[in-house]
């Protein structure tokens, strides 16, 4: 592998950035204390300080692997070859734009143990059609795909759904396993049983999420026209009238609980593609809350037509949202079947199973739940 074009395609697509910046490594389980720990690579990037998609995920999938009884830790991709030896039986979870940042010696380490890859989309003609259809370019560079082959990880997985696999058949077609794993609840933090907030009472719609110019082609579409009902939160501002500021994980889940609305709109590809599908509709539904998603019928895949509102059309979602703040009846009926779906199916413990059966993996003997964790697995 050349190396150096590895490198250099890294620069090009992500910069020199300095970090990461990881401001607690571990969980409460001691994670040299066990059999096995899962530990999520994190590179220069990674910012556990902003509660971004990129950060909840990984910290989502860790506190998973804590609830079942698993440890974990958050480590640099300028340490696994330190830090690795020294960890019993790691599981490594990386992201395919992190092997940007793993020099040889790095990378070595990781190819020693065993890991699995979360990958991009990647199919005939996909640059191409990224420009046709007026979307960022988001296949990685050859260098890093081969990079990921090149470690031989265990699997590779998409957060999209099975349906969606025409977007990632070349790395079947390379000989890579390639396995759906979405995203989920965290449900350490993202419940119905939180505190409610008095703030938050009055409240008709609510939306917490980042705001840039791409992802606010659906805004205009979905939000835009509400703008004097809805609430909307984040750790960038909004030039929405309702912005409020950031908040707390905690005020999150309450504000979904006690919201009339809490709608999932995804970035534009999403809707006309069906993968990179987000994390929201999971905390919305586990915290108790409503939702009606924006035209994507690839969450047809995990949730069935009582617990989840998926327009097939524009006009449809703006009825729905009509008949939800009428309260015409749809809220608490879809409210608690959408609680069921999560807490019985869309867990990051359910996730950090899921990854363990797939890996092949024989559970610890002993292995208990967290049970300082909220709620056991199931």
């Amino acid at each position: 592998m050349n190396w150096r074009r590895v490198r250099s395609a890294a620069r090009r697509l992500l910069g020199r950035p300095r970090g990461p910046t990881i401001t607690q490594e571990r969980g409460r389980l001691d994670p040299y204390a066990g059999s096995l720990t899962f530990v999520v690579v994190c590179g220069r990037i990674f910012d556990q300080t902003v509660p971004n998609a990129a950060t909840t995920a990984r910290l989502g999938i860790a506190r998973g692997f804590e609830q079942i009884g698993i440890a974990y830790l958050l480590v640099s991709t300028d340490d696994l070859s330190r830090r690795l030896p020294n960890i019993p039986n790691p599981i490594c979870w990386i992201s395919a734009s992190d092997y940007a940042y793993l020099d040889r010696e790095n990378l070595r380490a990781l190819k020693r143990h065993r890991h699995i890859v979360w990958v991009g989309a990647w199919f005939d003609g996909d640059r191409d059609f990224w420009d046709h259809n007026g979307f960022p370019n988001m296949t990685l560079p050859d260098e890093i795909n081969k990079a990921v082959l090149g470690s031989e990880p265990a699997f590779v997985f998409t957060i999209s759904p099975t349906r969606s696999f025409e977007y990632y058949h070349r790395w079947i077609e390379v000989g890579a396993r390639l396995v759906s794993l979405p995203l989920a609840c965290d449900a350490t933090l993202y419940r119905d049983d939180v505190a409610q907030d008095p703030a938050f009472a009055a409240v008709e719609m609510a939306f917490v999420g980042g705001y840039w110019p791409y992802k606010a082609q659906q805004f205009d579409r979905y939000l835009k026209p509400y703008e004097n009902k809805l609430k909307v939160f984040g750790y960038a501002a909004w030039p929405y009238a309702g912005y409020a500021g950031r908040l707390s994980a905690v005020k999150e889940a309450a504000l979904y609980l006690q919201a009339q609305l809490s709608p999932t709109i995804n970035e534009p590809h999403v809707e006309r593609m069906g993968i990179d599908l987000n994390e929201r509709v999971f905390k919305v539904l586990g915290s108790g809350g409503m939702t009606i998603t924006d035209v994507t019928p690839a969450y047809r895949e995990w949730f069935t037509d009582d617990e989840l509102l998926v327009p097939r059309s524009l006009d449809e979602y703006h009825e729905m949202v009509r008949q939800t703040l009428q309260r015409s009846g749809l809220e608490q009926r879809y409210r608690e079947k959408g609680r069921q779906a999560v807490s019985s199916r869309h867990t990051y413990a359910h996730r950090a199973r899921a990854i363990i059966d797939y890996l092949g993996v024989s559970w610890p003997q002993g292995l208990r739940p967290a049970s300082f964790l909220w709620p056991a697995p199931r």
